[in-house]
């Protein structure tokens, strides 16, 4: 229990939800136990940056709005002082962590670098599927655990040979 001397805080975060970085998974070496190497590439290109930074702003104008405003002695970091763009980007890069679950490394889109078909079997090995959030394009705007559990429920469809019924059309 607080006592009323104990401060109460609050915290807010701006958050990518389809951020234009893209990291990549490779193989360290041909040795199967090796680790593969894992490049986020997290912030690579300036547009997340400047989203970020927006956000921040954005985030302030919300905060520094009665009645939010009243309840908010000051702010803690980045800062009040720090008002520039050059200040939020350095903050950004210093802080910035991920929080989404990364996706697409096996991609299902169709064109170059796929890696699965769309009944989820890795192209060039026969036997082997992927169902996992790996398969996914591109990053949905939400948590992927949903999407995650309905590949799954499609994989167990496609390995007991189960076919979708023909969709009819809405009007």
């Amino acid at each position: 229990m607080l006592s009323s001397r104990q401060a109460h805080l609050l915290t807010t975060d701006a958050v990518l939800l389809h951020p234009k970085s893209r990291g990549r998974v490779s193989l360290r070496s041909a040795d199967p136990t090796a680790k593969p190497r894992i490049q986020f590439n997290s912030l690579a290109e300036h547009e997340d940056v400047e989203t970020l930074v927006r956000g921040l702003r954005e985030a302030r104008r919300i905060y520094g709005t009665p009645p939010q405003a009243d309840l908010i002695e000051r702010e803690i970091t980045p800062g009040a002082a720090v008002t520039d763009d050059a200040g939020l980007e350095r903050y950004v890069r210093a802080t910035a962590g991920v929080t989404q679950h990364p996706v697409g490394t096996c991609s299902m889109a169709p064109g170059r670098g796929r890696v699965v078909d769309a009944q989820l079997r890795v192209q060039g090995v026969d036997g082997l599927r992927v169902a996992d959030a790996s398969i996914m394009p591109t990053v949905p705007g939400g948590n992927t655990y949903g999407a995650v559990l309905m590949i799954a429920e499609r994989a167990a469809d496609l390995i007991r040979g189960r076919v979708l019924p023909p969709q009819r059309e809405t009007s």
